[in-house]
């Protein structure tokens, strides 16, 4: 089991960690992060998956309550996470910016997708390709073109804000009173 395996699990409990994590601030998440659930500083991602996998109550109190007083940190230090999400953006956009092979490779991704939808569409898809295969491509190539999209374009921190509202309002249904 990896960490990525469990990260929603982790946003539930501590978003400011969950967050930090994805961004230039992961080691400082992660100190955080080992340090709430009693594990050594040098600890694998593996073991620290395996302890969220299995936390106890007490270790999720503990987690957010690191995750607090991680948020509280930040703001000591005046360091916006969704700031610094932003630049960690840019950065990449910065870096690639200038490289035409990123713009046609992001081309042919769109026009792949292009082509793949029309060919659904139009009944073109051959009988001998299943169903499955074809919505399986249309799906990955989809998901391609909305993080070319995404790249091009910016992403914006709003939706992922509203993908945890929703995963947390999911996670929280079912759940005995």
């Amino acid at each position: 089991m990896k960490l990525k395996d469990i990260l929603g699990a982790v946003g539930s409990v501590a978003p400011a960690i969950a967050t930090a994590l994805g961004g230039p601030l992961a080691g400082t998440a992660v100190g955080a992060l080992t340090s709430a659930l009693g594990l050594k500083s040098d600890a694998t991602e593996q073991e620290v998956a395996e302890v969220i996998a299995k936390a106890t109550p007490e270790q999720l109190l503990m987690l957010k309550q690191a995750d607090q007083q991680f948020a509280k940190d930040m703001k000591a230090l005046d360091i916006d996470l969704t700031k610094a999400y932003i630049a960690d953006t840019s950065d990449a956009r910065h870096t690639f910016g200038t490289n035409q092979n990123v713009f046609w490779l992001g081309l042919a991704i769109l026009c792949s997708f292009a082509a793949a939808v029309y060919a659904v569409l139009s009944g073109n898809v051959p009988s001998t390709v299943s169903e499955v295969l074809t919505g399986t491509l249309i799906g990955y190539l989809a998901s391609n073109s909305q993080q070319v999209v995404g790249y091009f374009f910016g992403s914006s921190q709003g939706s992922a804000d509203k993908t945890t509202a929703m995963a947390n309002a999911v996670g929280g249904t079912g759940k005995s009173k």
